[in-house]
């Protein structure tokens, strides 16, 4: 018995070893506005006027290189390595319309009554992911055209 427990122990900590040189890989650094990508920076200015960064931190993984920053209303933005942002994601504030293409308004305005906000928006392979007021998320393509709701 006392040969298993020690084997179940050397497994474990061999486990916990592995998984602290996995989660090493990743680099997060906080850094300064002014270290931001130039398209990072600008987007905060165009579409967030008058809020301030509170936090933004630069975070290499092996495949690429993302920034996230938080703002002074709660926003949360993720951006890539030249600054384009992949997510945008505004809590209880809707997302500026800017943002968010025409189309997905468009959409939005016959597709629920009365209308909507969308408080999120992420980029995802071939188009976007919105998440709207009531919770829902839903998916479009490239061009803003809708392709379903995601039941989750």
């Amino acid at each position: 018995m006392k040969t298993v427990l020690r084997k179940v122990l050397f497994m474990m900590a061999v486990a916990a070893g592995m998984l602290a040189v996995l989660t090493g890989c990743d680099d997060e650094k906080k850094i300064k506005t002014k270290d931001l990508p130039g398209a990072a920076r600008e987007f905060i200015t165009q579409y967030f006027p008058g809020l301030n960064v509170l936090h933004a931190e630069k975070d290499r993984d092996d495949r690429a290189v993302t920034y996230n920053v938080r703002l002074s209303d709660g926003t949360e933005i993720e951006f890539d390595e030249s600054g384009e942002w992949i997510s945008v994601d505004c809590n209880l504030s809707p997302v500026p319309d800017g943002i968010v293409p025409d189309a997905v308004h468009t959409h939005l305005a016959s597709y629920v009554p009365g209308g909507t906000r969308i408080f999120k928006i992420e980029k995802v392979w071939g188009g976007y992911e919105i998440e709207i007021q009531d919770g829902r998320d839903l998916i479009y393509d490239a061009e803003g055209n809708f392709v379903r709701e995601d039941r989750g």
